[in-house]
């Protein structure tokens, strides 16, 4: 009878890549919470029942070992230990209910879809920005695109940069979007559009520019392979496509000693 569930547990261990962190950091913590109920229950029994503070330990440690055997990120570890204490915690400070939901509204708003896609709201500077409008392509009437292009800080100054350019931002999560929108409000070569750029065709485009994260560019790369036209370049802040060799790198020099990865298609 056990023989499916492990099964289908097996099918989880094998391939933690396919499945969005946030599924595994649930599983985890629904199986910790079944195992201590069951060792609460024991031990009160036996005449031991478990203190808060023990019962939040235990909570923890299981919640830790089930992320380990799941092949969770390192990082995810101390949040997955963190997060019932720091739920107990926060009911304890007796907040109304109305901050809890605007809370949740703002990370909604900012965060979007970055549970499944992996991809957070990282924040590129003007240092990258020069950098990749000195790499951009001596002629005019080019057109450019920022995937995930955040608060349309990319798309805003490269504008003002090469106005015989027009420049693309498209952007999943509503308020950064937003935010991009308005910065971009009077420039008549610039754009930032509510979207999913994997829907989004980049056979337009002669630059194509991402600052995502590790976890995309495989299938970023085949997507650029596919659409994009013979002589166009594919450009990406710090995070490269394993296994395929760059153009070009470009070292910015800066504290965290980041790279430009350029591909030309």
């Amino acid at each position: 009878m056990l023989q499916r569930p492990l099964h289908l547990l097996d099918g989880v261990l094998l391939a933690p890549k396919r499945v969005p962190p946030i599924v595994l950091a649930v599983l985890a913590q629904l199986l910790a919470l079944g195992l201590c109920s069951l060792l609460a229950w024991q031990a009160q029994a036996w005449g031991w029942p478990l203190s808060l503070g023990a019962a939040l330990l235990l909570q923890s440690l299981c919640a830790v070992a089930f992320s380990y055997v799941l092949r969770m990120p390192v990082w995810w570890l101390l949040m997955q230990a963190l997060f019932v204490p720091a739920v107990v915690f926060s009911q304890s400070l007796h907040f109304a209910p109305a901050w809890y939901l605007a809370g949740f509204v703002a990370l909604v708003l900012v965060y979007w879809s970055t549970f499944t896609t992996q991809v957070p709201l990282y924040l590129s500077r003007r240092q990258v920005w020069r950098q990749v409008g000195a790499q951009l392509p001596a002629r005019a009437g080019l057109r450019c695109i920022d995937l995930g292009s955040g608060l349309g800080g990319w798309v805003n100054f490269l504008a003002r940069l090469s106005r015989d350019s027009h420049f693309q931002g498209i952007e999943a999560a509503p308020l950064p979007c937003l935010i991009g929108k308005l910065r971009t409000l009077f420039q008549s070569n610039a754009a930032i559009a509510w979207g999913d750029f994997w829907r989004h065709d980049l056979s337009a485009y002669d630059v194509v520019f991402a600052y995502l994260s590790p976890v995309p560019m495989p299938d970023l790369w085949e997507k650029a392979r596919r659409e994009m036209r013979p002589g166009s370049l594919f450009i990406s802040y710090r995070f490269a496509v394993p296994g395929v060799v760059p153009s070009a790198v470009i070292e910015l020099h800066d504290l965290g000693r980041t790279q430009l990865y350029l591909w030309r298609l």
